[in-house]
Protein backbone atom coordinates (compact mmCIF):
# COMPACT_ATOMS: atom_id res chain seq x y z
CA UNK A 1 0.00 0.00 0.00
CA UNK A 2 2.85 2.36 0.87
CA UNK A 3 4.51 2.17 -2.53
CA UNK A 4 1.23 2.28 -4.45
CA UNK A 5 0.12 5.30 -2.47
CA UNK A 6 3.46 7.02 -2.93
CA UNK A 7 3.52 6.39 -6.69
CA UNK A 8 0.02 7.74 -7.03
CA UNK A 9 0.96 10.82 -5.02
CA UNK A 10 4.17 11.32 -6.91
CA UNK A 11 2.46 11.17 -10.28
CA UNK A 12 -0.04 13.74 -9.08
CA UNK A 13 2.72 16.09 -8.02
CA UNK A 14 4.60 15.54 -11.27
CA UNK A 15 1.49 16.32 -13.24
CA UNK A 16 1.12 19.53 -11.30
CA UNK A 17 4.54 20.76 -12.28
CA UNK A 18 4.21 19.64 -15.87
CA UNK A 19 0.89 21.42 -16.31
CA UNK A 20 1.34 24.47 -14.06
CA UNK A 21 -2.43 24.87 -13.90
CA UNK A 22 -3.63 22.21 -11.47
CA UNK A 23 -4.06 23.21 -7.87
CA UNK A 24 -2.30 21.78 -4.86
CA UNK A 25 -5.23 19.56 -3.98
CA UNK A 26 -4.88 17.75 -7.29
CA UNK A 27 -1.13 17.60 -6.94
CA UNK A 28 -1.40 15.88 -3.57
CA UNK A 29 -4.12 13.45 -4.66
CA UNK A 30 -3.82 10.18 -2.77
CA UNK A 31 -1.43 11.41 -0.10
CA UNK A 32 -4.08 11.88 2.57
CA UNK A 33 -5.37 8.34 2.20
CA UNK A 34 -1.78 7.20 2.55
CA UNK A 35 -1.28 9.26 5.71
CA UNK A 36 -4.29 8.02 7.63
CA UNK A 37 -4.21 4.38 6.59
CA UNK A 38 -4.01 2.09 9.61
CA UNK A 39 -0.78 0.47 8.48
CA UNK A 40 1.07 3.58 7.42
CA UNK A 41 3.96 4.84 9.58
CA UNK A 42 2.73 8.44 9.52
CA UNK A 43 0.63 7.37 12.53
CA UNK A 44 -2.37 9.49 11.61
CA UNK A 45 -5.85 8.31 12.53
CA UNK A 46 -9.50 9.32 12.81
CA UNK A 47 -9.89 8.41 16.50
CA UNK A 48 -7.74 10.18 19.10
CA UNK A 49 -4.72 12.34 19.83
CA UNK A 50 -3.74 15.80 18.63
CA UNK A 51 -6.10 17.02 15.92
CA UNK A 52 -4.26 18.50 12.92
CA UNK A 53 -7.04 19.08 10.39
CA UNK A 54 -10.06 17.68 8.59
CA UNK A 55 -10.48 15.18 5.76
CA UNK A 56 -13.99 14.79 4.36
CA UNK A 57 -15.24 16.60 7.50
CA UNK A 58 -13.57 14.00 9.73
CA UNK A 59 -10.94 15.17 12.26
CA UNK A 60 -7.47 13.79 11.54
CA UNK A 61 -5.29 13.06 14.60
CA UNK A 62 -1.87 11.79 15.54
CA UNK A 63 -1.55 9.90 18.82
CA UNK A 64 2.21 9.44 19.09
CA UNK A 65 4.04 11.35 21.89
CA UNK A 66 5.68 13.70 19.40
CA UNK A 67 5.73 17.47 19.14
CA UNK A 68 4.34 19.91 16.59
CA UNK A 69 5.22 23.32 15.18
CA UNK A 70 2.25 25.41 14.03
CA UNK A 71 3.03 28.36 11.75
CA UNK A 72 -0.01 30.60 11.36
CA UNK A 73 0.06 34.31 10.42
CA UNK A 74 -2.28 36.74 12.22
CA UNK A 75 -5.92 36.18 11.29
CA UNK A 76 -5.35 32.70 9.92
CA UNK A 77 -7.27 31.07 12.75
CA UNK A 78 -4.63 29.13 14.67
CA UNK A 79 -6.63 29.55 17.86
CA UNK A 80 -9.91 28.50 16.26
CA UNK A 81 -8.43 25.65 14.21
CA UNK A 82 -5.75 24.22 16.51
CA UNK A 83 -5.81 25.37 20.14
CA UNK A 84 -9.55 25.31 20.87
CA UNK A 85 -10.38 21.99 19.10
CA UNK A 86 -7.54 20.26 20.95
CA UNK A 87 -8.54 21.73 24.31
CA UNK A 88 -12.05 20.37 23.73
CA UNK A 89 -10.84 16.86 22.92
CA UNK A 90 -7.60 16.10 24.80
CA UNK A 91 -8.59 14.50 28.11
CA UNK A 92 -5.28 14.37 29.98
CA UNK A 93 -3.28 17.26 31.45
CA UNK A 94 -2.51 20.40 29.47
CA UNK A 95 -0.36 23.46 30.13
CA UNK A 96 -1.53 26.38 28.02
CA UNK A 97 0.10 29.72 27.22
CA UNK A 98 -2.96 31.93 26.97
CA UNK A 99 -1.96 35.54 26.39
CA UNK A 100 -5.44 36.88 25.75
CA UNK A 101 -7.18 34.66 28.29
CA UNK A 102 -9.50 33.61 25.49
CA UNK A 103 -8.66 29.91 25.66
CA UNK A 104 -9.36 29.78 29.38
CA UNK A 105 -12.63 31.65 29.07
CA UNK A 106 -13.87 29.39 26.28
CA UNK A 107 -12.65 25.94 27.29
CA UNK A 108 -11.87 25.76 31.02
CA UNK A 109 -15.44 25.00 32.08
CA UNK A 110 -15.76 22.13 29.60
CA UNK A 111 -12.41 20.67 30.56
CA UNK A 112 -13.40 20.78 34.22
CA UNK A 113 -16.96 19.52 34.13
CA UNK A 114 -16.91 17.20 31.12
CA UNK A 115 -13.29 16.06 30.74
CA UNK A 116 -12.69 15.93 34.50
CA UNK A 117 -9.74 18.31 34.75
CA UNK A 118 -8.74 20.34 37.79
CA UNK A 119 -8.43 23.92 36.57
CA UNK A 120 -5.66 26.28 37.62
CA UNK A 121 -5.19 29.80 36.34
CA UNK A 122 -1.77 31.41 36.68
CA UNK A 123 -2.33 35.13 36.36
CA UNK A 124 -0.11 36.72 39.04
CA UNK A 125 -1.11 40.30 38.25
CA UNK A 126 -4.78 39.51 37.68
CA UNK A 127 -7.74 39.05 39.98
CA UNK A 128 -8.45 35.46 38.95
CA UNK A 129 -5.12 33.83 39.86
CA UNK A 130 -5.72 30.41 41.44
CA UNK A 131 -2.25 28.85 41.19
CA UNK A 132 0.64 29.06 43.61
CA UNK A 133 4.05 28.29 42.14
CA UNK A 134 7.30 28.23 44.08
CA UNK A 135 10.17 26.25 42.52
CA UNK A 136 11.87 26.25 45.94
CA UNK A 137 8.89 24.99 47.92
CA UNK A 138 9.77 22.90 50.98
CA UNK A 139 7.89 19.87 49.63
CA UNK A 140 10.22 19.88 46.65
CA UNK A 141 13.47 20.80 48.38
CA UNK A 142 13.34 18.45 51.36
CA UNK A 143 13.53 15.46 49.00
CA UNK A 144 16.78 16.65 47.43
CA UNK A 145 20.40 16.04 48.35
CA UNK A 146 22.96 18.83 47.97
CA UNK A 147 23.80 18.04 44.34
CA UNK A 148 20.16 18.13 43.29
CA UNK A 149 19.61 21.35 45.22
CA UNK A 150 22.58 22.83 43.40
CA UNK A 151 21.16 21.69 40.07
CA UNK A 152 17.76 23.17 40.91
CA UNK A 153 19.12 26.63 41.76
CA UNK A 154 21.39 26.52 38.71
CA UNK A 155 18.42 25.77 36.46
CA UNK A 156 16.24 28.51 37.93
CA UNK A 157 19.14 30.97 37.90
CA UNK A 158 19.92 30.24 34.26
CA UNK A 159 16.29 30.78 33.32
CA UNK A 160 15.88 34.08 35.18
CA UNK A 161 19.25 35.52 34.16
CA UNK A 162 19.12 34.43 30.53
CA UNK A 163 20.61 36.78 27.97
CA UNK A 164 19.14 37.86 24.66
CA UNK A 165 22.33 37.03 22.78
CA UNK A 166 22.83 40.68 21.86
CA UNK A 167 24.74 41.92 24.91
CA UNK A 168 28.36 42.92 24.37
CA UNK A 169 29.62 41.63 27.72
CA UNK A 170 27.65 38.98 29.66
CA UNK A 171 30.05 39.18 32.62
CA UNK A 172 27.80 41.25 34.89
CA UNK A 173 24.75 39.14 34.13
CA UNK A 174 26.65 35.94 34.88
CA UNK A 175 27.98 37.33 38.13
CA UNK A 176 24.46 38.41 39.14
CA UNK A 177 23.32 34.87 38.39
CA UNK A 178 26.11 33.51 40.60
CA UNK A 179 24.95 35.78 43.42
CA UNK A 180 21.42 34.42 43.01
CA UNK A 181 22.70 30.84 43.11
CA UNK A 182 24.59 31.57 46.34
CA UNK A 183 21.60 33.07 48.15
CA UNK A 184 19.15 30.43 46.92
CA UNK A 185 21.46 27.51 47.66
CA UNK A 186 22.20 28.80 51.16
CA UNK A 187 18.47 29.03 51.87
CA UNK A 188 17.78 25.57 50.48
CA UNK A 189 20.52 24.04 52.62
CA UNK A 190 19.85 25.93 55.86
CA UNK A 191 16.07 26.51 55.68
CA UNK A 192 15.01 23.73 53.27
CA UNK A 193 13.08 26.32 51.26
CA UNK A 194 13.31 29.77 49.75
CA UNK A 195 11.04 32.36 48.17
CA UNK A 196 11.58 34.41 45.03
CA UNK A 197 10.32 37.54 46.80
CA UNK A 198 12.95 37.14 49.54
CA UNK A 199 15.67 36.38 47.01
CA UNK A 200 14.80 39.53 45.07
CA UNK A 201 15.69 41.60 48.15
CA UNK A 202 18.49 39.35 49.43
CA UNK A 203 21.48 41.62 48.59
CA UNK A 204 19.80 44.70 50.11
CA UNK A 205 18.13 43.10 53.13
CA UNK A 206 18.90 44.16 56.69
CA UNK A 207 21.89 41.97 57.56
CA UNK A 208 22.18 43.16 61.15
CA UNK A 209 19.84 40.49 62.63
CA UNK A 210 21.76 37.80 60.72
CA UNK A 211 25.00 38.38 62.63
CA UNK A 212 24.87 35.80 65.41
CA UNK A 213 25.72 36.98 68.96
CA UNK A 214 28.25 34.13 69.21
CA UNK A 215 29.93 35.15 65.97
CA UNK A 216 33.33 36.86 66.25
CA UNK A 217 31.94 39.47 63.83
CA UNK A 218 29.22 40.47 66.26
CA UNK A 219 31.83 42.53 68.10
CA UNK A 220 32.41 44.58 64.97
CA UNK A 221 28.72 45.25 64.51
CA UNK A 222 28.10 47.10 67.78
CA UNK A 223 30.02 49.56 69.93
CA UNK A 224 31.51 47.89 73.03
CA UNK A 225 32.79 49.32 76.26
CA UNK A 226 36.55 49.68 76.38
CA UNK A 227 38.99 50.61 79.11
CA UNK A 228 41.47 53.47 78.98
CA UNK A 229 43.88 51.29 77.02
CA UNK A 230 41.27 50.50 74.36
CA UNK A 231 40.68 46.91 75.47
CA UNK A 232 37.18 45.42 75.64
CA UNK A 233 35.62 45.33 79.09
CA UNK A 234 34.40 41.78 79.68
CA UNK A 235 31.41 40.50 81.65
CA UNK A 236 31.30 37.47 83.97
CA UNK A 237 31.04 35.18 80.92
CA UNK A 238 34.18 36.72 79.48
CA UNK A 239 32.16 38.42 76.70
CA UNK A 240 32.62 42.09 75.67
CA UNK A 241 30.05 44.41 77.21
CA UNK A 242 27.89 46.38 74.75
CA UNK A 243 27.40 50.11 74.93
CA UNK A 244 23.65 50.79 75.18
CA UNK A 245 21.47 53.82 74.57
CA UNK A 246 19.02 55.33 77.05
CA UNK A 247 16.44 52.69 76.13
CA UNK A 248 18.84 49.86 76.79
CA UNK A 249 19.35 48.96 73.12
CA UNK A 250 22.83 48.13 71.76
CA UNK A 251 24.42 51.01 69.86
CA UNK A 252 25.16 50.06 66.26
CA UNK A 253 28.61 50.78 64.88
CA UNK A 254 27.79 52.99 61.90
CA UNK A 255 31.16 52.19 60.34
CA UNK A 256 30.44 48.47 60.25
CA UNK A 257 29.43 46.80 56.96
CA UNK A 258 26.83 44.28 58.14
CA UNK A 259 26.53 42.68 54.72
CA UNK A 260 30.26 42.01 54.53
CA UNK A 261 30.27 40.71 58.10
CA UNK A 262 27.54 38.23 57.21
CA UNK A 263 29.48 36.95 54.18
CA UNK A 264 32.49 36.45 56.43
CA UNK A 265 30.34 34.70 59.01
CA UNK A 266 28.95 32.29 56.39
CA UNK A 267 32.46 31.68 55.04
CA UNK A 268 33.22 30.10 58.44
CA UNK A 269 29.86 28.39 59.01
CA UNK A 270 30.36 24.63 59.31
CA UNK A 271 26.94 23.37 60.39
CA UNK A 272 23.48 23.97 58.92
CA UNK A 273 22.07 25.02 62.27
CA UNK A 274 23.08 28.67 62.62
CA UNK A 275 22.79 28.34 66.42
CA UNK A 276 25.38 25.57 66.60
CA UNK A 277 28.28 27.09 68.65
CA UNK A 278 30.80 25.17 66.54
CA UNK A 279 30.11 27.64 63.75
CA UNK A 280 31.80 30.37 65.78
CA UNK A 281 34.66 28.71 67.68
CA UNK A 282 37.12 28.18 64.84
CA UNK A 283 35.95 24.63 64.00
CA UNK A 284 36.20 25.59 60.33
CA UNK A 285 39.98 25.47 60.72
CA UNK A 286 39.96 21.97 62.22
CA UNK A 287 37.78 20.06 59.76
CA UNK A 288 38.61 16.44 58.96
CA UNK A 289 39.86 15.87 55.42
CA UNK A 290 40.38 12.86 53.18
CA UNK A 291 43.65 11.83 51.54
CA UNK A 292 43.05 14.25 48.67
CA UNK A 293 42.60 17.17 51.04
CA UNK A 294 38.84 17.44 50.58
CA UNK A 295 36.68 18.19 53.60
CA UNK A 296 34.75 15.15 54.81
CA UNK A 297 31.12 16.28 54.89
CA UNK A 298 29.09 14.68 57.66
CA UNK A 299 25.38 14.85 58.31
CA UNK A 300 24.24 18.29 59.36
CA UNK A 301 27.22 20.07 57.83
CA UNK A 302 27.16 22.91 55.32
CA UNK A 303 28.79 22.11 52.00
CA UNK A 304 32.17 23.85 51.50
CA UNK A 305 30.95 25.22 48.15
CA UNK A 306 28.74 27.69 49.99
CA UNK A 307 31.59 28.80 52.26
CA UNK A 308 33.75 29.34 49.19
CA UNK A 309 31.11 31.53 47.54
CA UNK A 310 30.61 33.52 50.75
CA UNK A 311 34.33 34.15 50.99
CA UNK A 312 34.38 35.32 47.37
CA UNK A 313 31.67 37.90 48.01
CA UNK A 314 33.33 39.05 51.26
CA UNK A 315 36.54 40.02 49.48
CA UNK A 316 35.03 41.33 46.23
CA UNK A 317 35.77 44.84 45.05
CA UNK A 318 33.17 47.25 46.42
CA UNK A 319 32.49 49.03 43.13
CA UNK A 320 32.34 45.78 41.17
CA UNK A 321 29.97 44.27 43.69
CA UNK A 322 27.73 47.34 43.43
CA UNK A 323 27.52 46.79 39.66
CA UNK A 324 26.65 43.13 40.18
CA UNK A 325 23.88 44.07 42.62
CA UNK A 326 22.49 46.58 40.14
CA UNK A 327 22.17 43.92 37.44
CA UNK A 328 20.79 41.48 40.00
CA UNK A 329 18.04 43.92 40.98
CA UNK A 330 17.16 44.55 37.34
CA UNK A 331 16.59 40.86 36.57
CA UNK A 332 14.79 40.17 39.86
CA UNK A 333 12.51 43.21 39.64
CA UNK A 334 9.43 41.16 38.73
CA UNK A 335 9.65 39.25 42.00
CA UNK A 336 9.44 42.40 44.14
CA UNK A 337 5.72 42.76 43.39
CA UNK A 338 3.39 41.88 46.26
CA UNK A 339 1.01 40.24 43.78
CA UNK A 340 3.82 38.06 42.46
CA UNK A 341 4.86 37.36 46.05
CA UNK A 342 1.38 36.03 46.77
CA UNK A 343 1.46 33.85 43.64
CA UNK A 344 4.87 32.38 44.48
CA UNK A 345 4.74 31.83 48.25
CA UNK A 346 3.48 28.24 48.00
CA UNK A 347 3.01 25.34 45.57
CA UNK A 348 -0.47 24.29 44.43
CA UNK A 349 0.62 21.02 42.85
CA UNK A 350 3.48 18.60 42.51
CA UNK A 351 4.87 18.16 39.03
CA UNK A 352 3.98 14.47 39.01
CA UNK A 353 0.34 15.48 39.61
CA UNK A 354 0.22 16.36 35.92
CA UNK A 355 0.41 12.61 35.28
CA UNK A 356 -1.41 11.29 38.34
CA UNK A 357 -4.37 13.58 37.76
CA UNK A 358 -5.95 15.47 34.89
CA UNK A 359 -4.94 19.11 35.32
CA UNK A 360 -5.46 22.08 33.02
CA UNK A 361 -3.07 24.92 33.78
CA UNK A 362 -3.85 28.14 31.93
CA UNK A 363 -1.02 30.69 32.00
CA UNK A 364 -3.16 33.75 31.47
CA UNK A 365 -1.10 36.89 30.92
CA UNK A 366 -2.29 40.29 29.74
CA UNK A 367 -0.52 41.71 26.70
CA UNK A 368 0.84 44.60 28.75
CA UNK A 369 2.29 42.27 31.41
CA UNK A 370 4.30 39.97 29.15
CA UNK A 371 7.62 41.81 29.42
CA UNK A 372 7.22 42.13 33.19
CA UNK A 373 6.25 38.52 33.90
CA UNK A 374 8.36 36.80 31.23
CA UNK A 375 11.11 35.66 33.68
CA UNK A 376 8.53 34.08 36.00
CA UNK A 377 6.71 32.36 33.13
CA UNK A 378 10.00 30.98 31.83
CA UNK A 379 10.79 29.53 35.26
CA UNK A 380 7.33 27.94 35.46
CA UNK A 381 7.44 26.38 31.99
CA UNK A 382 11.02 25.15 32.20
CA UNK A 383 10.45 23.74 35.71
CA UNK A 384 7.44 21.79 34.48
CA UNK A 385 9.31 20.54 31.43
CA UNK A 386 12.41 19.42 33.31
CA UNK A 387 10.47 17.66 36.06
CA UNK A 388 8.30 15.78 33.59
CA UNK A 389 11.49 14.31 32.15
CA UNK A 390 12.45 12.66 35.44
CA UNK A 391 10.23 9.61 34.89
CA UNK A 392 9.40 7.78 31.68
CA UNK A 393 5.76 7.18 30.86
CA UNK A 394 4.25 5.41 27.87
CA UNK A 395 0.66 5.41 29.11
CA UNK A 396 -1.66 7.40 26.87
CA UNK A 397 -3.74 8.65 29.82
CA UNK A 398 -0.57 10.03 31.49
CA UNK A 399 0.38 12.12 28.50
CA UNK A 400 0.92 15.85 29.14
CA UNK A 401 0.38 18.45 26.42
CA UNK A 402 2.07 21.86 26.39
CA UNK A 403 0.16 24.24 24.10
CA UNK A 404 2.54 27.18 23.78
CA UNK A 405 0.81 29.93 21.83
CA UNK A 406 3.13 32.85 20.99
CA UNK A 407 5.92 31.24 23.01
CA UNK A 408 8.56 33.46 21.40
CA UNK A 409 7.24 36.51 23.26
CA UNK A 410 8.39 35.19 26.64
CA UNK A 411 12.10 35.10 25.81
CA UNK A 412 14.37 32.13 25.35
CA UNK A 413 13.22 28.76 26.65
CA UNK A 414 16.30 26.69 25.76
CA UNK A 415 15.25 23.49 27.50
CA UNK A 416 11.75 23.47 26.01
CA UNK A 417 13.23 23.98 22.55
CA UNK A 418 15.22 20.78 22.96
CA UNK A 419 12.42 18.78 24.60
CA UNK A 420 10.90 17.46 21.33
CA UNK A 421 14.11 15.49 20.80
CA UNK A 422 13.98 14.09 24.35
CA UNK A 423 10.37 13.77 25.40
CA UNK A 424 9.02 10.82 23.41
CA UNK A 425 9.72 8.27 26.15
CA UNK A 426 8.23 10.60 28.76
CA UNK A 427 4.86 11.19 27.13
CA UNK A 428 5.25 14.97 26.84
CA UNK A 429 3.83 16.57 23.69
CA UNK A 430 4.71 20.18 22.88
CA UNK A 431 2.75 22.30 20.45
CA UNK A 432 4.80 25.36 19.48
CA UNK A 433 2.49 27.98 17.98
CA UNK A 434 3.84 31.13 16.35
CA UNK A 435 2.91 33.62 13.65
CA UNK A 436 6.01 33.00 11.57
CA UNK A 437 9.38 31.32 11.52
CA UNK A 438 10.88 34.80 11.20
CA UNK A 439 9.70 35.56 14.75
CA UNK A 440 11.54 32.50 16.07
CA UNK A 441 14.69 33.70 14.31
CA UNK A 442 14.22 37.21 15.69
CA UNK A 443 13.84 36.22 19.34
CA UNK A 444 15.89 33.01 19.40
CA UNK A 445 18.34 33.29 16.51
CA UNK A 446 18.62 31.25 13.33
CA UNK A 447 20.34 28.30 15.01
CA UNK A 448 17.57 27.86 17.59
CA UNK A 449 14.94 28.28 14.87
CA UNK A 450 16.66 25.49 12.99
CA UNK A 451 16.58 23.31 16.11
CA UNK A 452 12.83 23.82 16.54
CA UNK A 453 12.15 23.04 12.89
CA UNK A 454 14.34 19.94 12.89
CA UNK A 455 13.23 18.33 16.17
CA UNK A 456 9.43 18.54 15.88
CA UNK A 457 7.80 15.56 14.19
CA UNK A 458 4.85 17.46 12.71
CA UNK A 459 4.40 20.87 11.13
CA UNK A 460 1.04 22.48 10.53
CA UNK A 461 1.38 25.34 8.05
CA UNK A 462 -1.37 27.83 7.30
CA UNK A 463 -1.50 30.17 4.30
CA UNK A 464 1.47 32.52 4.62
CA UNK A 465 3.28 35.41 2.97
CA UNK A 466 6.76 34.46 4.19
CA UNK A 467 8.59 33.56 0.98
CA UNK A 468 11.83 32.57 2.72
CA UNK A 469 10.10 30.07 4.98
CA UNK A 470 7.98 28.78 2.09
CA UNK A 471 11.22 28.10 0.21
CA UNK A 472 12.61 26.32 3.27
CA UNK A 473 9.54 24.09 3.45
CA UNK A 474 9.73 23.41 -0.27
CA UNK A 475 13.35 22.31 0.15
CA UNK A 476 12.36 20.06 3.06
CA UNK A 477 9.73 18.38 0.91
CA UNK A 478 12.37 17.81 -1.75
CA UNK A 479 12.55 17.42 -5.49
CA UNK A 480 11.86 14.88 -8.17
CA UNK A 481 14.01 14.43 -11.27
CA UNK A 482 12.95 14.14 -14.89
CA UNK A 483 14.89 13.53 -18.06
CA UNK A 484 15.48 16.55 -20.27
CA UNK A 485 16.49 16.31 -23.94
CA UNK A 486 18.78 18.96 -25.46
CA UNK A 487 19.11 18.94 -29.27
CA UNK A 488 21.62 20.83 -31.41
CA UNK A 489 21.66 21.00 -35.23
CA UNK A 490 24.25 21.80 -37.83
CA UNK A 491 23.73 24.54 -40.41
CA UNK A 492 21.23 23.63 -43.16
CA UNK A 493 20.58 20.21 -41.60
CA UNK A 494 17.42 20.86 -39.65
CA UNK A 495 15.77 17.52 -40.38
CA UNK A 496 18.55 14.95 -40.57
CA UNK A 497 21.47 16.69 -38.97
CA UNK A 498 22.32 17.49 -35.37
CA UNK A 499 22.79 15.62 -32.14
CA UNK A 500 20.78 15.07 -28.97
CA UNK A 501 21.89 14.90 -25.36
CA UNK A 502 19.94 13.94 -22.24
CA UNK A 503 20.23 15.20 -18.69
CA UNK A 504 18.28 14.94 -15.46
CA UNK A 505 16.92 18.05 -13.80
CA UNK A 506 15.41 18.48 -10.34
CA UNK A 507 11.98 20.04 -9.83
CA UNK A 508 10.33 20.90 -6.54
CA UNK A 509 7.66 18.45 -5.49
CA UNK A 510 5.85 21.42 -4.00
CA UNK A 511 7.12 24.91 -4.79
CA UNK A 512 7.22 27.88 -2.46
CA UNK A 513 4.44 29.48 -4.49
CA UNK A 514 2.29 26.38 -4.07
CA UNK A 515 2.63 26.68 -0.31
CA UNK A 516 1.88 30.39 -0.28
CA UNK A 517 -1.15 30.00 -2.53
CA UNK A 518 -3.16 27.40 -0.64
CA UNK A 519 -6.69 28.38 0.29
CA UNK A 520 -7.22 30.29 3.52
CA UNK A 521 -9.17 27.41 5.08
CA UNK A 522 -6.52 24.79 4.28
CA UNK A 523 -3.35 23.63 6.02
CA UNK A 524 -0.31 21.70 4.89
CA UNK A 525 0.95 18.96 7.20
CA UNK A 526 4.58 17.86 7.07
CA UNK A 527 5.49 14.67 8.91
CA UNK A 528 9.07 13.85 9.87
CA UNK A 529 10.33 10.95 7.79
CA UNK A 530 7.64 11.57 5.18
CA UNK A 531 8.42 15.09 4.03
CA UNK A 532 8.16 14.04 0.37
CA UNK A 533 4.48 13.20 0.91
CA UNK A 534 2.96 16.28 2.59
CA UNK A 535 -0.74 16.34 3.40
CA UNK A 536 -3.22 19.07 2.59
CA UNK A 537 -6.22 19.16 4.92
CA UNK A 538 -9.03 21.49 5.74
CA UNK A 539 -8.42 23.63 8.82
CA UNK A 540 -10.45 22.28 11.73
CA UNK A 541 -12.25 25.48 12.73
CA UNK A 542 -14.31 24.78 15.83
CA UNK A 543 -17.14 27.09 14.75
CA UNK A 544 -17.75 24.94 11.65
CA UNK A 545 -18.33 21.91 13.86
CA UNK A 546 -21.92 21.39 15.01
CA UNK A 547 -20.90 20.02 18.42
CA UNK A 548 -17.89 22.08 19.53
CA UNK A 549 -19.53 25.53 19.87
CA UNK A 550 -21.91 24.00 22.42
CA UNK A 551 -18.89 23.09 24.57
CA UNK A 552 -17.74 26.68 25.02
CA UNK A 553 -18.24 29.19 27.83
CA UNK A 554 -19.36 26.67 30.43
CA UNK A 555 -19.15 28.37 33.87
CA UNK A 556 -16.15 27.34 35.95
CA UNK A 557 -16.62 25.99 39.47
CA UNK A 558 -14.16 25.81 42.39
CA UNK A 559 -12.12 22.62 42.04
CA UNK A 560 -13.22 21.40 45.47
CA UNK A 561 -16.85 21.59 44.42
CA UNK A 562 -16.36 20.09 40.97
CA UNK A 563 -14.28 17.08 41.97
CA UNK A 564 -15.95 15.47 44.94
CA UNK A 565 -15.44 11.78 44.27
CA UNK A 566 -14.40 12.35 40.65
CA UNK A 567 -11.66 10.09 39.31
CA UNK A 568 -9.14 10.51 36.53
CA UNK A 569 -10.68 10.29 33.03
CA UNK A 570 -8.98 7.65 30.88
Amino acid sequence: MFHQGFNKSFKGIQAFHNGYYKNLSQALCGILTLGVSVEHPMDLNFKQGVVVGLHNNKPVYYDTPLSTLIIAPPGSGKTAAVAIPNLLTLKSSVVVLDIKGELCDLTAGYRQQVLGNEIYIFNPLGDDNSLKFNPFDKRIVEKLDFNRKRRLVDEVGNTIFSGDGKENDPYWRKQARNLFVFYALYDLCVKQESFLFDLAFAPIQNFVPLIHPKSPYYKELYIHKVDQDGNFILDENNEPILERDSNGNPILNTQANAENLWYRQVSEQVYLDVNDPRNYDGTVNRLEKDKKGNVIIKEGMLDPVIRTWANKWSISNEKEFASIMSVYSEFMQVFTSYQVKSATDNMSFEYEDLRRKNISLYIKIAQTDIDTLAPLIRVLLESIGKNLLLRESKKFNERVYLILDEFVRFGKLPFLLEMPALSRSYGVVIMFITQSNALIEKYYGKEDARIVNSTVAYKIVFKMDDLDYAKQLSEEIGKYTREKRNRSTEKNQVIFGGTSSYSEEGYELVSAQDIMNINKDEVIILVSGHKATPLKLKANYYFKNKRLPKCLNIPLKPNEEAFKGLRKVN
